[in-house]
């Protein structure tokens, strides 16, 4: 389990992208909510910084990263 560092907010109504760090395993980690603030994907960052995963969230709420998940 990891803390919240940072939360990136797609247009209204179209969710939002957590930072996390798991401080244990060293880990960073974007968790992504749909407009329901259902978490439907978990992507890792192993071995990034900080500021590279924040840059990948802030890039998906700028519609500029696409999430190819299993369920579309």
């Amino acid at each position: 389990m990891g803390k919240k560092i940072s939360t990136y907010y797609a247009e209204a109504g179209k969710g939002k992208a957590d930072v996390c760090m798991d401080f244990r395993e060293e880990i960073a980690y974007i968790e992504y909510f749909d407009s329901n603030n259902k978490c439907f994907f978990r992507e890792e960052f192993p071995n990034k910084s900080l500021h590279y995963v924040e840059s990948a969230a802030e890039n998906w709420a700028l519609g500029i990263k696409k999430i190819e998940t299993l369920y579309g």
